[in-house]
């Protein structure tokens, strides 16, 4: 069953400018989630509307969470999938949530994502 669902849309300008600065890339991104962006705006653009979309699904904002315990991860296949840690889990798991649903792309000057949550049996 779908308890939640949430999208972003971000400019890709807008986080390419802003990962210049250490003290926005530090708070927002783990140091995993920028080796494996290569430090390329367009895929942290797609992380950050990621992180943005669970807080949406959520319905909580991030005034209680940390950037950090949301982490973009790839598949061995390379599909995005969401690890969270701390008070993200832990919201999460007390709510009933059982799967994270993630898709992300990105074009010229856009990336958007979208993220369910689901909760039931995993299958």
């Amino acid at each position: 069953m779908i308890i939640g669902s949430g999208i972003d849309l971000i400019e890709i300008s807008r986080v390419a400018k802003a990962i210049e600065k250490p003290r926005f890339r530090e708070r927002v991104f783990t140091a995993r989630e920028l080796l494996d962006s290569k430090m390329q705006g367009h895929r942290l653009a797609g992380f950050f509307a990621a992180k943005e979309a669970l807080l949406k699904a959520m319905g909580t904002g991030l005034s209680h969470f940390s950037w950090l315990e949301i982490e973009v991860r790839h598949d061995r296949r390379g599909a995005p999938f969401l690890e969270t840690a701390g008070k993200v889990r832990s919201f999460l798991t007390g709510n009933g949530v059982s799967r994270i649903h993630l898709s992300i792309s990105h074009g010229k000057e856009y990336a958007v994502a979208q993220v369910i949550l689901e909760a039931g049996d995993r299958r």
